[in-house]
């Protein structure tokens, strides 16, 4: 038997990580970091703890960047190193629209499978 995909656009844990990116930076600048550790903690088994993680969180990034999503910066204030800090472009905006849209009309489709799985046929 095939493992079940799950690559569907909505259901992939790659979505839901971009999404969340796109969301929280819809509220404000943030630094790489500080995106990544939020993920971490709003997602535990999508994103893994340690290095891996971090990487998988930082490719995103890097994706949505050049996409045109998201735009960075070097934040050169503060004491210890610069840290990019990430803000969503208007094409983000857009993107998040979309998303939230997404979700509301998948939200319809899991309860109604939700309630249909539950009966006996």
């Amino acid at each position: 038997m095939k493992k079940c995909r799950t690559r569907i656009t909505g259901l992939s844990p790659t979505f839901w990580l971009r999404a969340w990116i796109v969301i929280s930076l819809s509220e404000r600048e943030l630094h790489g970091y500080e995106l990544i550790s939020s993920l971490s903690e709003i997602f535990p088994n999508l994103l893994s703890p340690g290095i891996g993680g971090m990487g998988r969180g930082y490719r995103i990034l890097k994706d949505l960047e050049e996409e045109g999503i998201i735009v960075s910066r070097w934040d050169l204030e503060g004491t210890g190193p610069a840290k990019k800090v990430y803000r969503l472009t208007s094409e983000g905006e857009r993107l998040r629209e979309d998303i939230i849209k997404h979700i509301e009309e998948m939200q319809d489709y899991i309860n109604k499978f939700l309630e249909l799985s539950s009966k006996k046929f």
